[in-house]
């Protein structure tokens, strides 16, 4: 009779477990989310900003490695892997991408091949351009979900 009560008290103890694991993921996730939202709201703004790769003058928060945009775009990608983001969730944070391609595509193996990857990119990348088309962060999606980012570097 005690070795049931100890096997029920087991169960008990072990789906409180998972409860609590379950619910401190989606906190977490929700930090995750909570954090990125004012650094998407700064990242849209100096988005709409012409720095000198778009024909403006050079900014240094734009243009400028390490600069404001370029920081902004590092931290909202690590952001989006972490919670590997499905399309919807990275549209809300950060807007249509600047181009895609699909797996299909001429630019896809020249994209993946020249891509710095954190991840395994998947069948789906999304360009959002740091200093126009010049240097890139890529998003990389397998099954709806971030899968893997990089940058996509001129190395000039």
């Amino acid at each position: 009779m005690q070795g049931i009560n100890v096997l029920r008290i087991g169960m008990v103890l072990l789906a409180l477990a998972l409860a609590v694991g379950c619910a401190s993921g989606v906190a977490q996730q929700q930090v995750g989310v909570d954090k990125a939202r004012p650094m998407a709201a700064e990242w849209a703004q100096l988005r709409q900003a012409k720095g000198h790769f778009a024909g403006g003058e050079w900014r240094q928060d734009l243009d400028a490695w390490q600069g404001r945009k370029h920081q902004l775009m590092q931290e909202l990608a690590a952001e989006v892997l972490a919670a590997r983001s499905d399309t919807s969730a990275v549209l809300a944070l950060l807007g249509e991408p600047d181009a895609s391609v699909t797996v299909d595509q001429a630019d896809y193996a020249d994209w993946q091949r020249r891509t710095e990857w954190q991840g395994s990119p998947g069948p789906l990348l999304w360009s959002y351009h740091w200093r126009g088309q010049h240097d890139q962060l890529l998003m990389a999606f397998s099954e709806g979900r971030v899968s893997a980012v990089g940058w996509l570097y001129a190395w000039e």
